[in-house]
């Protein structure tokens, strides 16, 4: 898989903190060359299936995808950390600056259910802030890519074609989404509630889809809580990328390691509505 030539960088790259942002790009697009096969060879295959500590479910594609994907990082940017949600965080030396952060399976539950809708993430942290990020719907075949290692030249695209989020700016004209309310905490819950009472469409489902719409244009706010480092990273650099505000569900920058939760929104006013909201 490193050989392939999409996946190749300029010779002597040992981080990503060598990288030009074209080459940014262009190592993220051919990460579904490496994930969608074991992807592929399990899905609507029933693969059996094992509930982890947080009684996450999780099978065997999670596993190999997972593998394949810190393979080609690790071959790639020996100096880089990664953290996987399967296998935890590897690193050489001390405290590396950049950091993978990788879900092989966005969405396990809608994967063990013959359900199209989940994805793949991978997301660069440069100190703990989301720099870059991948979120690739296999079955859909639709790569999302976005970075702001130029914070004045920020980039997004979809399978090659740059998008941006909608001009929505009012909570009451809002396509909102969340995955599910049985992901919320208590309070998350009823923090959904009060906004989907005042927006215009409330959907559920979806996990990382949602965050690639909203880059999109397609959903206007997405509102999370109870999240892990893997379930953030990439769909946050992702959003920022196109264009969107996002944050906490308190207004806080987001940061690896700190941050659980998160409040997408297509523009300032929107996010600044929906966080009085909440508020």
């Amino acid at each position: 898989m490193a050989a392939n030539s999409i996946l190749t960088v300029p010779a002597g790259v040992t981080s990503v903190a060598q990288l030009a942002p074209a080459d940014m790009v262009k190592f993220l697009a051919g990460l579904p060359q490496v994930s969608r096969p074991f992807i592929a060879n399990w899905f609507r295959q029933n693969p059996q299936t094992t509930q982890k500590a947080d009684q996450s479910p999780v099978t065997i594609a999670d596993q190999e995808t997972e593998t394949a994907l810190r393979d080609v990082i690790a071959a790639t940017f020996p100096d880089d950390a990664i953290q996987g949600e399967e296998f935890g965080i590897t690193g050489d030396g001390d405290s590396p600056r950049f950091c993978w952060v990788i879900d092989p399976i966005d969405g396990t539950k809608a994967f063990i259910s013959g359900k199209p809708i989940f994805g793949t993430l991978v997301g660069v942290t440069d100190r703990g802030v989301p720099l870059a990020g991948m979120i690739d719907m296999p079955i859909l075949e639709e790569t999302y890519i976005g970075h702001v290692i130029d914070q004045n030249q920020p980039f997004c695209q979809l399978n090659g074609v740059r998008v941006r989020p909608s001009n929505c700016t009012d909570l009451n004209a809002a396509r909102i989404a969340t995955t599910s309310p049985m992901a919320l905490s208590a309070s998350g819950l009823a923090g959904f509630n009060h906004l989907a009472a005042q927006a215009a469409v409330t959907n559920y489902g979806g996990d990382c889809h949602n965050y690639a719409l909203l880059a999109t244009g397609h959903i206007d706010l997405v509102m999370e809580d109870s999240l892990a480092p893997h379930d953030i990273m990439a769909v946050v650099a992702v959003m920022q990328a196109a264009g969107a505000t996002v944050t906490d569900i308190a207004g806080r920058p987001i940061m690896h390691g700190q941050s659980t939760s998160i409040l997408a929104a297509a523009t300032t006013r929107l996010h600044a509505e929906a966080l009085a909201a909440l508020a």
